[in-house]
């Protein structure tokens, strides 16, 4: 069976409602292994909102790329430049997020969605180098940043319902 064409482009507006029910629909798969609870009910309507992606698409300090399937969005990449982080100096643009739908992961698809980030970067501010944070207890995707050629940096804590969670920093040298 030949699997379908994936195209890569930039987000527009219009798929701000796909966009957010895609992050909605990766993020509860990665994270709430162990169900929905008020925190990460109450953190995923209130980070993954149609509103957010429209603005993030518009933004002149985001780029916001989709990996689309006919006119369906398996995935997305989205970059923030102006975020400095101590542990990588020298770069300041972020990887916030890069989601793939179970069904598209380990077909390559992030692979493509990491390769034109680091594009779009470059684009902007002519250095392909990144640096991103990933939860610690995630070994898939820590292994697969750590196969991008990502290397980790250090630690940092994400706060979720008065909680830490531990997350690798890890960044990419400009090419």
């Amino acid at each position: 069976m030949n699997r379908p064409s994936v195209t890569l482009r930039p987000a527009t507006a219009a798929d701000a409602h796909t966009l957010a029910a895609l992050a909605i629909q990766v993020w509860l798969d990665t994270y709430a292994t162990d169900g929905v609870n008020d925190v990460l009910g109450r953190y995923v309507l209130s980070t993954f909102t149609p509103a957010a992606f429209a603005a993030w698409s518009e933004s002149p300090h985001v780029a916001l790329r989709v990996a689309q399937v006919g006119d369906q969005l398996v995935g997305y990449a989205l970059l923030q430049f102006g975020a400095a982080q101590p542990l990588v100096p020298g770069c300041d643009t972020e990887l916030r997020t890069l989601m793939v739908q179970p069904p598209f992961q380990r077909s390559g698809d992030g692979s493509m969605l990491l390769r034109e980030a680091r594009s779009a970067a470059h684009a902007r501010t002519g250095s392909d180098g990144l640096w991103l944070a990933v939860y610690a207890k995630n070994p898939r995707a820590v292994a697969f940043y750590e196969k991008q050629g990502l290397v980790a940096m250090g630690l940092t804590q994400f706060m979720l319902g008065g909680k830490p969670h531990d997350n690798h920093v890890m960044a990419t040298p400009p090419r």
